[in-house]
């Protein structure tokens, strides 16, 4: 097994990587804001001192003191006097006595942008929108109003600009939340979106989400596959068998049965990870056989790359450390074998990482700590050297990370009412979309 090597300067609270600078002992956490001293001390603080006084001065702070207190005794007596008189003589309002307080100047008002949660159900949808070169978001989303005393939920797909995050466009959805499970899912095939839902298909101008056009269904949708080579079909997968390959540029569908090679997906079978764990990607997931032995690590799942065996477990014998071995093909020695996180291993929640997500030339996990919150790490995939490992934020609540893509230079992470957008080579959170 490879030897681990020293792990990277990270923040103290969140356990975020720090790049040093030579010279420099003081910095911020760009994930949580804190301070941190990489010598090992407070950072410094402005300190107020009194300035030096002699005697004298000692007396001229007493005579000052002792003449201010004598003014406000007089000025209390004039007061008191001249609000008897005015009540006792005049009955009527106490006249105003010079300029009152300065007015309260209210802050500017801050417009937040209508809230919405981002439903994790599945990755989102990339892809350049508007023509700037950025890859803009689309994905479903939840908005929560009150109406008489009643929570009501309208569930869209709307598109984001992948520069600023701001909204572009959005279309509701037709169903129940049960309904929309599973069935909601976007591509974009000659030059228009294709969305469907419950019952139907829908053809959408990418840079509005105005509908182009709608084709009713026998069942529910399930997926949808654009074939290869193709440049204006999508094949739609119908629950009941009804297969239909859908024409984007006349909006017309004939019968498919048979999904087109590309779509074909691997079927389930003993052979194969736990189901759960083998819908989590779209890369083959088998349990381990015939795999190399490498001492202090037992494997639970592999995933089958063009040449590489990419193996998820945890440290035997001893607690269950989250680590991954990657082994070429037909070779005996692995590669490289390392625990899955880049912080001390105490700190690691004991599991098998499953949420996994791979590059041409790194693969991305995610995986828990022990006092909550999850984390981002990126290896490389030929020698598991370490490019950064983030802290995802609002990872401490609600439900963990499912399924993460790497896409166009962007990691994407959704998980219960957000969706996390990371930078893949720096690890850099570009921006986050959603709210509680």
């Amino acid at each position: 097994m490879a030897r681990a090597r020293p792990t990277s300067p990270r923040c103290p609270r969140c356990h975020a990587p720090i790049v040093l600078e030579e010279g420099r002992v003081l910095y911020t956490c760009g994930y949580c804001n804190a301070s941190i001293d990489t010598q090992g001390e407070k950072a410094p603080r402005p300190e107020y001192q009194a300035p030096a006084s002699t005697e004298a001065g000692q007396n001229s702070a007493g005579l000052v003191v002792g003449g201010a207190l004598a003014v406000c005794f007089i000025a209390g007596l004039v007061v008191f006097y001249s609000v008897n008189s005015a009540t006792e003589f005049t009955d009527g309002p106490i006249p105003s006595r010079g300029p009152g307080p300065s007015p309260v100047v209210a802050a500017p008002l801050v417009v937040e942008k209508a809230k919405f949660q981002w439903d994790s159900q599945g990755v989102p949808l990339a892809v350049d929108l508007n023509g700037d070169g950025t890859d803009d978001i689309i994905g479903r989303i939840r908005r929560l109003s009150s109406v008489a005393g009643k929570t009501e939920t309208r569930n869209q797909v709307a598109a984001f600009d992948g520069k600023s995050f701001d909204l572009l466009w959005e279309a509701d959805l037709e169903g129940t939340a049960s309904d929309l499970s599973g069935t909601v899912h976007v591509v974009h095939q000659g030059g228009r979106l294709v969305m469907s839902e419950p019952g139907a298909v829908h053809l959408l101008e990418p840079g509005t989400g105005k509908a182009l056009g709608r084709v009713a269904l026998s069942d529910k949708p399930g997926r949808l596959c654009i074939p290869e080579e193709d440049t204006e079909s999508v094949w739609v997968e119908v629950v009941d068998g009804q297969n239909l390959l859908l024409n984007t540029k006349t909006a017309t569908a004939r019968p498919a049965i048979e999904p087109p090679p590309a779509c074909a997906l691997a079927k389930w079978n003993h052979h194969a990870c736990f189901l759960p764990v083998f819908r989590k990607s779209d890369v083959p997931c088998a349990r381990p056989r015939n795999l190399p032995t490498v001492p202090g690590f037992r494997a639970e799942h592999v995933y089958k790359l063009e040449d590489l065996d990419v193996a998820l477990g945890e440290r035997n014998p001893g607690s269950r450390v989250p680590m991954v071995s990657v082994f070429r093909r037909g070779e005996k020695p692995a590669l490289w074998t390392e625990n899955v996180a880049d912080m001390d291993p105490r700190n690691v929640k004991e599991s098998t990482v499953d949420v996994i997500e791979f590059s041409e030339d790194a693969l991305f996990m995610v995986y828990a700590l022990k006092e909550g919150g999850e984390q981002l790490v990126r290896r490389d995939l030929r020698t598991g050297r370490v490019g950064w490992d983030v802290p995802i934020p609002n990872s401490k609540s609600g439900s963990g990370t499912s399924r993460i893509r790497q896409y166009g230079g962007r990691v994407y992470v959704p998980h219960w009412v957000w969706l996390d957008v990371f930078d893949a080579k720096t690890g850099n959170l570009i921006g986050t979309l959603g709210a509680w």
